[in-house]
């Protein structure tokens, strides 16, 4: 949705250290699914999105379980995003796109002046302001999980090769329960 690429951009401009190592993935298109959403576009030199109607190089998706578990301040886990693609590049944006943090502040002394956006602030602190109240940002807790070596996100082969050894595993487990089985009724006899 092009609808969406000025509000991802305007994150991206008030996330200055951000928007540099994006401009980083200039020419790289990104397809972004969440909570519904979803946004497309390419990186310019600046580190912002353009409209794209070309393939996404890369694809990532956080699934609804995703959000569900970071407004219940959980982790989600490896199943809960999907990278699709270019995995390399997926890794390397995912953690960038989720450290995009809202500063309302800047907007607020935009529109009505440093002191005025001051008392304004003070006052949604101390009555607690949404943002506040539901901790950190579904991207920004999904970028810490990409961050952590030992949380990586698989691609599809990888979870299938495991899934296809956890099932020999599971398999090699009941053959085994199967023998442990006989051999003690064989003792008992």
């Amino acid at each position: 949705m092009t609808v969406l690429l000025p509000i991802i951009n305007h994150l991206i401009q008030q996330n200055r250290e951000t928007q540099a190592e994006l401009a980083a993935f200039a020419g790289n298109t990104l397809s972004l699914r969440v909570a519904g959403l979803h946004i497309q576009g390419t990186f310019d030199g600046q580190g912002f999105l353009k409209p794209a109607a070309a393939e996404a190089d890369t694809e990532i998706n956080f699934r609804p379980s995703a959000v569900q578990k970071v407004l219940q301040a959980q982790t989600p886990g490896v199943g809960d995003v999907e990278i699709g693609g270019d995995t390399g590049l997926g890794m390397a944006l995912l953690p960038l796109i989720g450290s995009l943090r809202y500063h309302a502040h800047d907007d607020l002394s935009r529109m009505f002046g440093d002191a005025l956006a001051g008392s304004i602030n003070t006052r949604a602190e101390k009555t607690g302001n949404l943002f506040k109240k539901m901790g950190l940002s579904v991207l920004e807790q999904l970028g810490e999980f990409a961050r952590e070596p030992e949380s990586p996100v698989a691609d599809r082969e990888t979870l299938a090769v495991w899934s296809r050894e956890v099932d020999t595993l599971r398999d090699d487990v009941e053959r085994l329960a199967v023998r442990l089985e006989k051999l003690e009724n064989r003792l008992q006899q």
